[in-house]
């Protein structure tokens, strides 16, 4: 009885100290180093979203706002919006009730600050 003891308390300790060194999970950034599936509100913050783009007139930025990850995301149920251009600077939209973000052949993405307050009617 004693050994079986032993075993269980040793158990519960690994698993305290599994749970207890879980490393913390990131916030969201303001920045999208290039190519990838990003989450929005878990990699990434809603927003309006900028990124070079390419000159390259046989691959352009291909860039997609998706309601649910899944597959290579091509279903069209689960685009919300999307866009292949070679016009550079790139812009999107990036709602909060966005679930992800892919982006191929555009650049680092960077967050565009809102404009200030101006204080006027409607600002």
């Amino acid at each position: 009885m004693r050994a079986s003891t032993l075993m269980i308390a040793g158990a519960m300790a690994s698993a305290v100290t599994l749970l207890g060194s879980g490393t913390a999970a990131a916030d969201p950034v303001a920045t999208m180093p290039g190519d990838g599936l990003y989450l929005v509100g878990v990699d990434i913050l809603p927003g309006i979203w900028e990124a070079p783009g390419t000159p390259d007139q046989a691959n352009g930025c291909d860039w997609r706002r998706l309601r649910k990850v899944e597959g290579d995301n091509t279903d069209q149920h689960y685009i919300i919006n999307n866009n292949f251009t070679r016009v550079t600077p790139v812009r999107a939209e990036i709602s909060a009730t966005d679930v992800a973000f892919k982006t191929e052949n555009c650049g680092p993405w960077h967050l565009v600050p809102p404009p200030p307050r101006t204080g006027s009617s409607g600002g």
